[in-house]
Parts: C-alpha cells; structure tokens; sequence
C-alpha cells in the first residue's frame, strides 16, 4: 500500500469527481482511476461508487477515509520532525558546568543558543565536579560542558571560549586588600585555604606552579570542596585562598578580590565528544566566537 495511492484515494474522497481530483493531484485521470484500482486491491474492499456521472464513498471508503486521513497527516509530521532535528532546529541538548567561576560564560552561551534555537531543549546539568565532566562526556550522559583545560579523556573536542583572571581572597581587613594587584612574593608567608585537591583540579595545578616559578610553595593549612567554601573561610579570617575573578559576582561580607596578575589565567572552554552527531550540538559549538566576543565586551 503506497502512500501516493492513499493521497489519491484522498483527494478523490474530497472531491467526489475524478476531473477534478486529477488535476488537484496534477495527473491524467486514467493515472489516477489505476491507483484507486490498485489501492482497492491491496485493501481488499470497494472503497468507492462510481458511475460515468457520480462517484460515492462506500460504507468501507467511509471507514478507510478516517484512518486515511490519520495515516497520512502522522507520515507528514514525522517527516518534519526528522527534517527539524537534522537541522538542527528541535532537539535536546545536555550542557554540564563545573561551578561559579562558568556562570558568566554559562549566563551567555545558553541565552544566545535559546534565542536562535528555541525549539531545542537545553538542558543545563550541574555544577559537576571537573574531573566528572570529561567522564560524563564519554559515557554519553552529557552532550557538552564547560570545562577547564586540559581536558582529559579520548575523542573529545574542545574548544577555548574565555582566559579568566586570578585572584587572591583576602579579609577585608587585610594589609594588601585595598592594592589594584597583589605579586605572589607578597603572599609567601600567607596561610592558604586551597581546593580539595584528590579529584584533581586545575586551579590548585595553577596555583603551585606559579609559587614554584618565583621559589616557595603556598603555605596550605586547610583544604575547601569550593569556591564558596574558600570564600567563607577567607572571610571567618582562616587564611586566604586562589580563585578565578570571574566568581567576582559572589559577594560574601568582608572578603575582597585583589588581581594576581603573575598566576596564570584559566582557559574553559567547551568540550563535547568528536562522534557525537548532533545537528542541534553542532549549533551549539558554533556559538563559541560569539560568546567570546560578548564575554570580552563585558570586561
């Protein structure tokens, strides 16, 4: 049973006139008096009346006409539908982020896809520990994430969106909290509240390789899961803490952020997974320019 059968049965149903169905499909009439021969047969009832003057539906025409209708409009919508999702227009996407330092950039990559993708649905999962994303990614559980590099893990792209500044957490009341920017020699002798470091992170990475560079090693008295965590501390006076200026947006009394301009800044970037073949993914990393140009005009 063919589709162009049924649309033909259709159209003659409608019309009630072979002349006049004919040209609704653009086809001679014995065309179309073969396709409704042909459907009858495959149906296996008389779907129509017809004489030389009058053309009816039969009480089975009746029936058929119906399910016709449903069969042919349900063709006709899965069509659009897998022509909309290989454009990439519907969908779903997964978007993970790793914590505060991403909301910015989250903020925007996620309003700028919405308003070109509307009808895809973004769905943004976390915060995410870093060293989950990757993992995430791999498993398929993720479509993307933002993420700090280097990104470990195989087959997975990436590509840098934003380099984040560093800076010291300082009370307050601290010496060096009113200076444009601190040096790290200035903090030698600070007690620092670093990040849980046993899942790895990049940050704490950073951190100590900048300390190396200039000749000591931050003086870690406490550990923190987060940058919250670091932030509060800093501000009860337990010490001072390293975090990206991006997170300048969280204000916690009696903690201010001063520039460290001799840390070197944090790359995060957008990492999906090379096989993945998702139109609607695929509009997503095309907005990475974008959202590096209205990330760098905000600041």
């Amino acid at each position: 049973m063919e589709l162009r059968h049924i649309e033909a049965f259709i159209a003659v149903a409608e019309e009630l006139n072979f002349r006049r169905a004919a040209e609704r499909l653009h086809i001679a009439q014995p065309p179309l008096s073969q396709q409704i021969k042909r459907l009858e047969r495959d149906v296996g009832a008389t779907l129509l009346f017809r004489t030389t003057r009058h053309v009816a539906l039969t009480p089975a025409g009746e029936a058929f006409l119906y399910e016709a209708r449903r069969a042919v409009h349900g063709v006709h919508a899965a069509r659009r539908a897998a022509t909309e999702v290989a454009a990439g227009r519907t969908g779903v996407v997964r978007l993970g982020f790793s914590g505060p330092a991403s909301y910015e950039v989250l903020m925007l990559l996620t309003r700028k896809y919405r308003e070109q993708r509307p009808n895809v649905r973004l769905d943004v999962v976390g915060p995410v520990h870093g060293s989950d994303l990757s993992d995430r990614l791999s498993r398929g559980e993720i479509d993307a994430s933002l993420v700090r590099l280097p990104v470990q893990g195989s087959r997975i792209a990436v590509r840098e969106i934003v380099r984040q500044d560093m800076a010291v957490a300082l009370p307050a009341d601290h010496p060096l909290a009113d200076r444009p920017h601190v040096e790290l020699r200035d903090l030698r002798d600070e007690l620092v509240i670093n990040y849980l470091t046993e899942r790895g992170g990049t940050v704490p990475n950073v951190v100590q390789s900048a300390f190396l560079e200039h000749g000591f090693s931050p003086n870690v008295i406490q550990s923190a899961p987060d940058v919250h965590t670091i932030m509060s501390l800093v501000g009860a006076g337990a010490g001072i803490g390293f975090v990206p200026l991006s997170v300048s947006h969280i204000r916690l009394p009696g903690v201010v952020l001063v520039p460290v301009p001799e840390i070197p800044p944090l790359p995060l970037a957008l990492a999906w997974s090379e096989d993945d073949p998702s139109p609607a993914l695929s509009a997503l990393v095309a907005l990475v320019d974008d959202v590096s140009d209205l990330f760098r005009a905000r600041h």
